[in-house]
């Protein structure tokens, strides 16, 4: 009777090592999915770089990114009116200009490595660089 009951024991055991086995590697895979998966950008998120701007100005006054195409989000929660928000290269060629009004404003560049700076044109004061590295 004892050979009967160790050879259950021992039936169980290894099924409970072969569920161990076999299943230990997909729940890893499974960890390193969500992992990677929850790292990495979401789809529908844009690269971009978020300025705010107000009475003061822009906030932060300098910014960095890589290279290539990115987009420039501008967040304007207090200001009322129109203003007009100038890129330039740093040999003060005009890259784009948009208008802005309250609420959030993005526009897509595609810059290469340099310093670009964002200015609103009736404020001389208000500046932003971009450094492009």
């Amino acid at each position: 009777m004892k050979n009967l009951e160790v050879s259950r024991f021992y039936q169980k055991r290894s099924k409970a090592a072969i569920t161990f086995t076999v299943l230990t590697p997909v729940v890893i895979a499974i960890l390193f999915v969500g992992v990677f998966a929850h790292s990495a950008p979401q789809q529908g998120c844009r690269d971009e770089i978020r300025i705010v701007l107000s009475s003061n100005g822009f906030a932060p006054s300098e910014v960095q990114h890589a290279p290539g195409s990115f987009a420039i989000a501008v967040e304007n929660n207090l200001l009322s009116g129109e203003y007009t928000l100038r890129l330039k290269a740093e040999d003060g060629t005009v890259l784009s200009e948009i208008q802005v009004q309250k609420g959030s404003s993005a526009w897509t560049v595609n810059l290469q490595t340099g310093r670009y700076t964002l200015t609103e044109v009736d404020h001389a004061q208000w500046s932003c660089s971009i450094v492009v590295q």
